[in-house]
């Protein structure tokens, strides 16, 4: 069984990174571009958090979307210490075609499922997730796929 959801997650990525490649970006990029444009967070700290990832990997990722011109970096005016990161105005521009893209891969890959079936699949991954001790929030379970 594990070889198998390995092997899709696999197909997914990889249809996922074909896709963003036309745009110059991976999809760890996208996500964080994203999570910008939701105002989930503006620091490495809150990125981390938000994106699951380490503060080192976020780091990276904002360096690499900084040198493309897609992310600014500011000091905090509350906190010399702290670094705030924002979307230029490229970056800005480009989240919702990548956000079409992202919503296009959905569809060509779940479309084929009912209602019911999408629902009980991601039931299913929540569930999983969970028993690991993550696993998305409930807006994610009640948000409908594309």
């Amino acid at each position: 069984m594990a070889f198998w959801h390995d092997r899709v997650s696999q197909v997914l990525q990889g249809d996922l990174e074909r896709r963003f490649a036309a745009f110059g970006v991976t999809p760890s990029q996208y996500r964080l571009l994203a999570a910008l444009a939701r105002h989930d967070a503006d620091t490495v700290r809150g990125l981390a958090s938000s994106l699951r990832l380490d503060g080192a990997a976020v780091t990276r990722l904002a360096d690499r979307l900084q040198a493309k011109g897609l992310v600014v970096r500011a000091a905090d005016p509350t906190d010399g210490r702290s670094v705030r990161l924002s979307l230029s105005e490229a970056g800005a521009d480009l989240v919702p075609l990548l956000d079409a893209e992202a919503s296009a891969h959905e569809r060509a890959w779940f479309g084929s499922l009912s209602f019911a079936e999408l629902r009980q699949y991601k039931l299913t991954l929540a569930k999983l997730l969970k028993r690991a001790g993550d696993g998305p929030d409930e807006v994610w379970l009640r948000r409908e796929l594309y």
